[in-house]
């Protein structure tokens, strides 16, 4: 979630201050996040293949021994984290409208009072969209505490050519359960091994945490999200 708000504010930012072509950039931008996460994921799957896959080819080109990607426990992660990154074209846009708004009077005082870049950006601009920082904060939050339908493709698809492929409850969570998440145990229990009322108790428990930490970040957000217009009470 923070590296999918800082590149999506980041793409963003560089966007509005292209001179041309700026809707071919924002379309190009935004079609990945068009693309259906079953799509997304079985693409990157071919893409980050450890044999046969183009990103490890290319390295090979460079005498670098690509890493094994969705088959390793410690890379698996890894590799969601950049499909993650592949559609942040959705929230590029909200940033990108947040940044067009910000009022153009208050940039250009600054610059005026000798402010650089990068104090125009930390009192100006970041202070301006805080309101949609935190909206992107608590989708992306909300997002992840429900991430299933990743995780669920790329250990099932990954994990076919073990030897216990034919039982897809081996496979879930491959390799070594490290990309076994919350919302795809909650499957394999209720939907493979049929305890219902332990995969119900699980469901409770994700929406009490979702709950919370959705109430936590509200509570902090008071600190440092400023809003334009009248006082909010």
């Amino acid at each position: 979630m923070p590296l999918q708000v800082i590149l999506a504010c980041s793409i963003a930012m560089l966007v509005a201050r292209a001179r041309r072509g700026v809707g071919i950039y924002r379309t190009l931008f935004y079609l990945p996040a068009l693309t259906p996460p079953v799509a997304a994921t079985l693409g990157f799957l071919f893409l980050l293949n450890p044999s046969t896959g183009p990103v490890n080819t290319i390295l090979g080109w460079f005498g670098i021994t690509g890493p094994l990607w969705f088959d390793s426990p410690s890379w698996s992660k890894p590799s969601l984290v950049l499909l993650g990154l592949w559609g942040v074209g959705n929230t590029m846009v909200i940033f990108l409208a947040a940044i067009v708004d910000v009022p153009r009077h208050l940039l250009e005082s600054a610059e005026l009072d000798g402010a650089g870049w990068w104090r125009r950006l930390r009192w100006v601009t970041l202070p301006s969209i805080s309101p949609v920082i935190l909206f992107a904060v608590l989708v992306g939050v909300i997002d992840g505490l429900q991430y299933f339908t990743q995780a669920y493709v790329a250990s099932s698809i990954a994990g076919a050519g073990t030897a216990n492929a034919g039982d897809s409850t081996v496979t879930l969570g491959y390799p070594e359960n490290s990309t076994l998440m919350y919302p795809v145990l909650l499957y394999q229990q209720g939907f493979r091994y049929f305890n219902m009322g332990y995969a119900a108790a699980l469901s409770i428990v994700l929406f009490g945490a979702a709950l919370i930490v959705t109430i936590a970040i509200l509570r902090a957000a008071r600190r440092f999200v400023h809003y334009q217009g009248a006082a909010r009470t």
